[in-house]
């Protein structure tokens, strides 16, 4: 088959000047692809930018927050001066204010908001109408199993990362009709942002020998493929979720059991109680592609069907 081409495109990476953003940022415009390094130190976006230059492509520095509307149009705006398009962004940009919850203040929380959801939501949005118009356009957000799966001492980390996969699942609805497809990453790799600010009790969480076994393979460099085929022409998917690192890709989704259809609408707790087991059984989940796909599964435990259309 032939090789997946950027030629001719433009790509916006937040937080592109180190870890996971700079491996991103240079398997992109490996492939062809002008590429806008966003990042709010200019001496990692200007190498990363130089680095670039010097392997013979083509990239723009940008050095605005994500945080505000006004910083995302901003960056924006360096992609259409520079290069007279957009055709996907990658979020990227992020870092962690990590603490046990009692210890979490209003402004470890906003912090960790403003740049992972806030600035996954403006920036996507001002990019939006571009992709729009041209009916073409991929974004890739960046979620967490920190966020979906959860572990100790980043609360309002977990929170951020799970907010970026409803904006996942929402933007896809959304998108599917003017041709913008977007998707999200889940990352594992050892990167600054994780070595920068370490999670209270996390090396003790791991079984024995886990931490070691996966510390050579725990590179930026293994997540980009992934990240790099959802930004591309070649992706057709949208909506979807996939955890990427070590040389592991894997989907990840949220599921729903077939549960435990009550003899009529409203009923007891104590019914609940007596059900239980019923409603937590896995066996025969359906993954729901949004809102409407859940909702008809109520409709056919009802007694629903295509036919009676």
């Amino acid at each position: 088959m032939d090789n997946v081409s950027f030629d001719g495109q433009v790509a916006i990476v937040t937080g592109g000047g180190r870890g996971l953003g700079r491996s991103y940022c240079l398997d992109l415009a490996r492939r062809g692809a002008n590429v806008v390094v966003n990042d709010l130190a200019r001496e990692h976006a200007d190498a990363v930018v130089d680095e670039i230059g010097l392997a013979g492509g083509s990239a723009a520095a940008s050095y605005e927050s994500v945080a505000t509307p006004e910083g995302a149009a901003a960056i924006v705006g360096v992609a259409l001066d520079r290069f007279g398009s957009i055709d996907a962004v990658i979020n990227n940009a992020g870092f962690m204010r990590n603490g046990y919850f009692e210890d979490q203040t209003p402004a470890m929380l906003d912090a960790v908001l403003d740049v992972h959801v806030r600035g996954s939501f403006f920036v996507t949005q001002a990019a939006w109408s571009i992709m729009r118009q041209k009916r073409y356009g991929r974004v890739v957000m960046t979620s967490s199993a920190g966020g979906l799966f959860a572990m100790q001492g980043e609360s309002n980390y977990a929170a951020a990362k799970a907010g970026v996969y409803g904006l996942v699942k929402a933007l896809a609805f959304e998108g599917r009709e003017h041709g913008i497809l977007v998707n999200g990453v889940l990352p594992h790799a050892a990167t600054t942002m994780t070595a920068s600010d370490p999670v209270p009790g996390h090396q003790g969480a791991f079984r024995a020998g886990v931490s070691v076994a996966l510390r050579p393979h725990r590179v930026p460099e293994a997540v980009a493929p992934l990240v790099g085929f959802l930004a591309s022409a070649a992706c057709t998917l949208t909506g979807e979720a996939y955890a990427a690192g070590s040389g592991r890709f894997a989907r990840v989704f949220v599921g729903e059991t077939p549960g435990w259809v009550a003899p009529r609408a409203v009923v007891e707790l104590e019914d609940v109680r007596d059900h239980l087991q019923e409603i937590r059984c896995q066996d025969g989940y359906a993954v729901p592609e949004h809102l409407y796909d859940e909702i008809e599964l109520f409709a056919r435990a009802r007694g629903w069907s295509d036919a009676s259309v």
